[in-house]
Parts: structure tokens; sequence; C-alpha cells
């Protein structure tokens, strides 16, 4: 590695272009700066000036040289420009949250970044665990999840709760809907569907507490503005959140089925309680506490 000290001294004998006001400059001796440059030519291997009388000139590998301290002292400044200055309206922000949550929050999210262009939003849709994960990798710095989290590495503030909706299909609307009947249509599953369904029988259906798995599959999809498709069509019933039953287009196709108990889900934001947010998560942390 470069001596920072000795390429600074050359940098200002470039620039100065006389060994005795760089010594000057620097508050150094002329044979101390004599002294950076032979340590300096000896740890490039190769002259780096081309002394006569007095004055010198640089060889090729001196101006590669000057050019490159050149720039590692502009990037040093902008590094330490960027360290010392906390914008609220620049950088990176990055989320995650359920899909749910994601379709619900991402159009604010854009409303907000139109308004501050130099914001770049990243926000994830995944489920509990690997939120927690990532959060505690540093690849997000904001999470929403739906469960307590067992760290004492984590910040966590409830910030509200979900509600989940048992979704058939529209004949299903004057039916009294059986778990026998369920059974029978099918689960469409999605990366949530079982930890719903779980939810949703046990608070609806006790007797269904142990026999989740015996359920009948009648599809699986990842997308979520897609689970609800087959439900319309009369393949299958799912569970998902209120927020995302509301947001499907085709509303006259399918049926939110009257349950005993209302089931939610409690909402957690979380961060990592030992790294402070940039100021720029200010707005997103306080809108998300006003949505929910």
């Amino acid at each position: 590695m470069i001596n920072t000290q000795w390429l600074q001294t050359f940098i200002t004998l470039v620039e100065v272009g006389h060994f005795t006001q760089t010594a000057e400059k620097l508050f150094m001796t002329q044979p101390g700066v004599s002294q950076h440059i032979k340590k300096l030519e000896e740890q490039a291997g190769t002259p780096l000036l081309q002394r006569y009388g007095k004055r010198f000139e640089l060889t090729q590998a001196g101006e590669t040289l000057y050019h490159y301290g050149c720039r590692q002292q502009k990037e040093e400044s902008e590094l330490f420009h960027q360290l010392q200055n906390d914008d609220p309206y620049s950088g990176e922000c990055r989320f995650a949250c359920s899909g749910s949550l994601a379709t619900f929050l991402y159009p604010h999210f854009l409303d907000y970044q139109k308004a501050h262009p130099d914001l770049t939003i990243k926000l994830e849709a995944a489920p509990n665990k690997r939120i927690i994960e990532n959060l505690k990798a540093n690849e997000i710095e904001v999470g929403i999840v739906t469960r307590e989290v067992e760290s004492d590495d984590i910040k966590q503030i409830l910030i509200g709760q979900e509600t989940l909706c048992l979704v058939a299909p529209s004949s299903f609307a004057k039916e009294d809907v059986s778990l026998e009947r369920l059974q029978q249509l099918g689960f469409i599953n999605h990366p949530d569907g079982e930890h719903y369904l779980k939810q949703m029988f046990t608070a609806n259906y006790n007797e269904a507490l142990h026999n989740i798995s015996s359920v009948k599959i009648a599809g699986y999809i990842n997308q979520l503005n897609q689970i609800l498709l087959p439900v319309s069509q009369g393949l299958g019933f799912t569970v998902l959140p209120e927020k995302t039953v509301s947001s499907f287009p085709h509303q006259n196709k399918i049926s939110v089925v009257t349950t005993t108990e209302t089931v939610s889900e409690e909402l957690y934001l979380i961060t990592k309680k030992h790294r402070p947010l940039p100021k720029r998560y200010e707005y997103f942390v306080g809108l998300i506490k006003k949505l929910f």
C-alpha cells in the first residue's frame, strides 16, 4: 500500500513545482521532502521525477501516480462528506414486509419518492423468517412482521393489526360454509397460505387444528395479485389479509365467508436496536405508523 504521507508530499511538490516551497507549505525541511520522494520512488520501483538543476519534470510513472493520488484525495473527500452528511432526502431506503403489506405500502412510498427523486426505494416482499434474517444481516433497515421477535438486538414496535379473510367463490355467498365443504373445494395455497390457514381453522374450526395437512390443496401461486383468480373461477378457497381481498378487481366473483371468530395478526415494525436509522427513514417510519 502506498504511504499516504509520502504521496501527499509528492502531490504537493508537483503542484507547487519547487522543493523549498513545498517544504515551507508542508512545514517540513527540504531534505525531508527529498527523503519522502526517494522513499516513494523506492516503493514504486521506478523514478517519478527527472531532475535538472533546481527544476524537475514528471516521468510517465510520476504522471500516472500524480493522477492516481488526486483521484484518491477526491474520493476520500467525497467519502467524508457522505459520512458527515445525513441527508433526509437522498440515499437508499431498504424495507421488507409481507406481500400484502408491500402492495399496500408501495404506492405511498412512491408518492414520497416522486417529491424527492434522490431517494431510492427498495421494498422486498418476504415471509417473517426471511425479514428477520435480512434485518440481522443488514440487508434491510426496516421490517414489518406478524409476530414478536425473540432477540435482544432487535427493537420492535406494535403498530396495528391485519385482519384475515376466508375467501371462497361467489357461489358460497349464501351458504353456511362447513369445514367439510371447504375440504371438498380445496385450498389455494401461497407463500403465507398455511400460516394463515392454521390461524383461521384454529379460531373457527377447532377440530381441524391437528388436521390442516389433510386439507385438499387445489393449487399454489406465489404472485399476490393472482391468488384470488382461481378462487374467482370456483377452483378453491384461500385465506388472505383484508387489504389484499378488497383490492381484487372482480369482487362479484368472490365471497368473504362469515366466520364465528375474527382472526387478526398483530403487526410489528422492527429495526436493529443498536443501529440508528439515517434521517431519510424518519418519514417512512412515521408514515407506516400513521397508516396502521
